[in-house]
């Protein structure tokens, strides 16, 4: 199953990927999204990896949702700081050269895997906060983020 990849210009001439739906995603073992909480600093983030097309769907749904009714905002990342830096979304298998994004709040950053480092673009929207609130419980339903940190999480985000 084949995935385009649809481009959204955005005025700074960054340029914003966005999956847009297709039918099944993963059609191999190892191939769909991972999904890194990033929450620490100095051992290893939790990660889900994602193979179930229907959740994959799901997400690709969420991030286009988020690009699509999205204001456009200045692409300055934030510099990494100890506490929640947000949930990290890549592809795995045989599209891992695609479109990384990461959701923190309202602003979903995304940025080519194979562009320069600083090669990215942000946007805005509520459906952000949403796909990030739906992620952050799939991490808990799935005994990836325990009750404790989870409940941290959701509190932070709030």
């Amino acid at each position: 199953m084949k995935i385009r990849n649809s481009l959204v210009l955005l005025g700074c001439g960054v340029a914003l990927s966005v999956f847009t739906a297709g039918a099944a995603f993963a059609t191999q073992p190892g191939e769909g999204l991972r999904v890194t909480y990033l929450v620490y600093s100095g051992r290893p983030n939790p990660t889900l990896t994602i193979t179930d097309p229907a959740t994959i769907r799901s997400i690709q749904d969420g991030l286009r949702q988020a690009a699509n009714g999205a204001a456009r905002s200045a692409s300055a990342a934030d510099q990494p700081r100890l506490g929640y830096n947000g949930i990290l979304i890549e592809p795995v298998g045989r599209e891992a050269a695609g479109v990384q994004y990461t959701l923190k709040g309202r602003a979903m950053r995304s940025e080519s895997m194979a562009a320069a480092k600083g090669a990215a673009a942000q946007v805005e929207s509520q459906a952000a906060v949403d796909l990030e609130a739906r992620l952050l419980q799939l991490g808990g339903s799935q005994g990836v983020l325990d009750a404790r940190t989870l409940g941290f999480l959701l509190d932070s985000t709030q």
